[in-house]
């Protein structure tokens, strides 16, 4: 599956590709701006320890500290 995102400043900009997105018949969701950089830095972190190059615990554990 692709994934577009595509960063709106506004309502009316956010409604006008909802809209742009129903009549092309695609999947559409929003995610606000922390949920977006949760996301993120989740996929980083798995990918990096997919990699062997970081530990997904050794972060969540310095996380909790700070």
């Amino acid at each position: 599956m692709d994934y577009i995102l595509i960063p709106t400043n506004s309502k009316s900009e956010t409604a006008f590709f909802l809209d742009l997105l129903k009549k092309m018949r695609k999947e559409a969701s929003l995610f606000t701006s922390e949920e977006m950089e949760d996301t993120l830095l989740l996929s980083a972190m798995k990918d990096a320890e997919s990699e062997g190059i970081g530990s997904l615990e050794k972060a969540k554990a310095h996380l909790k500290a700070a």
